[in-house]
């Protein structure tokens, strides 16, 4: 049903597909849309505006508004005709958030990801993600050509630094990208009754992430304490500071 979504600052402007006018808002079918926006924070009520075809078919969108800024939302689709030879009803929901006060858009809750170290045999990186409702989030390495290691779970109701930690790995070996998996760990009900939850939201973070070689990382740490012996042989056999040269 839905085509795209624009979030404002107090709600969401939603067109729809073209396919789906066709298909199920004609109005030989009689049919009604009803827009939910469902409230991640517990303590929010859900906001309800129903449509009817006269009102959708030339702009092809709807909107629902009066929700609060920097929030997120399950944002539901549904709807359902009266034609007795061609009744239907269906529901097309999306996890969204509204802008913020500054205009600004979100597609995550994650503002930040950062690599900590690639060694031979691991890979470490911080996670920040900002929120006020439960949420569990897996962070994954995802390469077409090669296994997944275990993926890291979270689950926490706040906004949180992750630290996501990779052993094991294969040196030298190409592990993609780092994807993340964002779950609210809410429900809530439709306008039609519907219970609504399990949604998520997957994005995907760098490429080509790729683990060092064992023997030049070895020999990068050989050569650095062999540079920092050699600098302290220099600085205990220098001789006094009022010569000029140093003697060998």
């Amino acid at each position: 049903a839905i085509n795209f979504v624009d979030a404002t600052k107090r709600g969401f402007r939603i067109v729809l597909l073209d396919s789906f006018l066709d298909s199920y808002l004609a109005p030989i079918q009689i049919p009604t849309l009803f827009i939910t926006a469902i409230p991640l924070r517990v303590e929010e009520s859900a906001a309800v505006k129903i449509f009817y075809p006269d009102n959708i078919r030339n702009d092809k969108q709807v909107s629902i508004s009066d929700l609060r800024e920097r929030q997120w939302y399950y944002i539901c689709v549904e709807w359902e005709n009266f034609n007795r030879h061609n009744e239907s009803t269906g529901t097309d929901c999306r996890t969204l958030r509204t802008l913020d006060r500054f205009g600004k858009s979100a597609e995550t809750s994650v503002t930040d990801v950062e690599i900590i170290d690639i060694s031979s045999a691991t890979m470490q990186f911080r996670i920040r993600s900002v929120v006020e409702f439960p949420i569990r989030l897996t962070a994954t390495l995802q390469s077409a050509s090669m296994a997944r290691p275990a993926s890291q779970t979270f689950v926490f109701r706040e906004s949180a630094d992750l630290d996501v930690f990779f052993p094991f790995l294969k040196q030298d070996t190409d592990y993609g990208k780092l994807c993340i998996i964002e779950e609210p760990l809410v429900t809530g009900y439709t306008t039609m009754g519907r219970l609504i939850g399990g949604l998520s939201i997957e994005k995907c973070y760098f490429g080509k992430l790729r683990t060092k070689d064992y023997e030049l990382s070895t020999f990068d740490v050989e050569a650095s304490a062999y540079r920092r012996a050699v600098g302290g042989i220099c600085a205990a056999s220098d001789p006094d500071p009022t010569e000029s040269t140093l003697t060998y």
